[in-house]
């Protein structure tokens, strides 16, 4: 399984840009692992207490306690997650949906629509922020810098990967990207919707070189407050600071042209489903209706009442189960 990693650049906001935001992951790799058809939402979501700990465990050498208290704190955080947040991003979708068919998914519609996100995201982050301080709090000096030395592989692999691409190149990858993401939810889009995909994405800024350079800024930061160990208090606060504003790094020019690019993804939206024929249209508004009613449904659930880490989980069954029961 690949590493997670932060949004790729171009990619529309400045405040998610650069931020390892879990909630973000937690809603994205639901939507992308179900959206194939062949495994429901519910099941990934039940499955993420072990598979986000294995992620980040790929991060730190770290010994046996360590690795149950990331576990205990990722279920913890998901389950609060489960109740307090999933809710709101199934009325949301619902939302969305609903307005989908009724032509208000406008690009001010949908800059509010990305504002109530933000305004999730920092709630979780400052739920989050005491249990991440917590376990970060017990890393050694070695595995501070085993972390960064891994998040560094995933940098130069990263500029690796950028180096060998023209722009051109680039925005091609970023052109088939977008058109694969929007198809998931709408179905095979017309060679006029495409065109509009492409022509928008080459209107979009390329700050490849710049975007990680900022990674790698803030990745001194983080590795700097790690080592200090500041009191507790203050640990969370900085550890909050720069976590909810990720981009404090960056050049004034450089937020600017981030920014232009979230608004051009933001209009493109809404072109796009002004576009949409009546079975593009379904499609779209039966997938996101599909999941908000799976949460709905996850957060009615008591996961960690019904398991508390002792014995066989009892979400996890064979792949050849799940396809058959999905």
């Amino acid at each position: 399984m690949a590493t997670i990693r932060r949004a790729t650049p171009g990619s529309a906001g400045a405040r998610l840009t650069r931020a390892r935001r879990h909630l973000a992951t937690v809603v994205l790799l639901i939507i992308a692992a179900s959206a194939g058809g062949c495994i429901s939402t519910r099941f990934v979501y039940n499955q993420l207490d072990w598979i986000i700990t294995w992620q980040l465990s790929g991060y730190f050498d770290l010994e046996k306690e360590q690795s149950q208290q990331l576990r205990d704190t990722v279920g913890r955080q998901l389950d609060w997650v489960r109740t307090a947040q999933l809710p709101a991003y199934a009325e949301l979708l619902r939302a969305i949906a609903r307005e989908a068919g009724t032509g208000e998914l406008t690009t001010s519609r949908w800059q509010a629509i990305y504002d109530q996100m933000i305004v999730l995201f920092d709630d979780f982050l400052r739920h989050v922020i005491p249990d991440a301080v917590a376990f970060l709090s017990t890393l050694s000096d070695d595995q501070v810098e085993y972390m960064i030395d891994k998040l560094e592989e995933e940098n130069e692999e990263l500029a690796e990967e950028y180096s060998g691409r023209t722009p051109e190149q680039r925005q091609r990858r970023r052109e088939k990207a977008t058109i694969k993401g929007l198809q998931r939810f709408t179905g095979r889009l017309n060679s006029e919707q495409k065109a509009l995909v492409g022509s928008t994405v080459a209107s979009m800024y390329d700050n490849s070189e710049e975007w990680l350079q900022g990674r790698r800024l803030w990745q001194q930061a983080f590795r700097a407050l790690l080592l200090e160990r500041p009191p507790r208090a203050e640990f969370e606060a900085r550890l909050l600071a720069i976590s909810i504003d990720p981009n404090y790094v960056d050049r004034p020019e450089y937020r600017a042209q981030v920014e232009a690019n979230q608004r051009i993804v933001l209009g493109l939206m809404a072109e796009i489903i002004v576009s949409l024929d009546d079975k593009q249209r379904q499609r779209f508004q039966g997938r996101l209706n599909d999941f908000a009613q799976d949460f709905d449904r996850l957060a009615a659930e008591q996961f960690s009442a019904a398991w508390s880490g002792a014995g066989p989980n009892p979400w996890l069954r064979s792949s050849a189960d799940v396809v058959a029961n999905n």
